[in-house]
């Protein structure tokens, strides 16, 4: 998570580290953590970056992986897409009676970091 932050700062995003930062919070919230509040903040952190770095300020992660297929290495494109429409639908688009857990939440924070660290790292980004 330092590394994610770190290299979001130095490529200058503060947007998108502010929103992982937030993720983090909202992981560490007492007494009740906000599970939805970190997959919505680390998913678009990552979406953020994506958009930055390909100069597609409205499109939508799921769209980036679309249009920019060179944006990460096959198959991960497919499977970050997944993770788009999981995160998506588990904190978006809630559902009465179903609630993200700890370790999902944690799931999808590590991941945002971790992909998010990879295209800020990326030449030309």
């Amino acid at each position: 998570m330092t590394d994610a932050t770190a290299a979001l700062e130095i490529s200058q995003r503060p947007t998108a580290a502010k929103h992982l930062h937030e993720a983090l919070k909202d992981l560490s919230q007492r007494p009740e953590p906000d599970m939805p509040g970190a997959a919505y903040h680390a998913m678009g952190s990552l979406e953020c970056v994506a958009r930055d770095l390909t100069g597609d300020p409205k499109a939508t992660l799921g769209d980036i992986l679309k249009r920019y297929p060179d944006l990460l290495p096959k198959p991960l494109d497919e499977a970050l897409s997944k993770v788009w429409g999981y995160a998506s639908n588990a904190a978006r688009h809630v559902v009465e009676g179903r609630e993200i857990s700890r370790d999902e939440a944690e799931l999808l924070v590590g991941l945002s970091a971790a992909v998010s660290t990879y295209l800020a790292r990326k030449p030309n980004s």
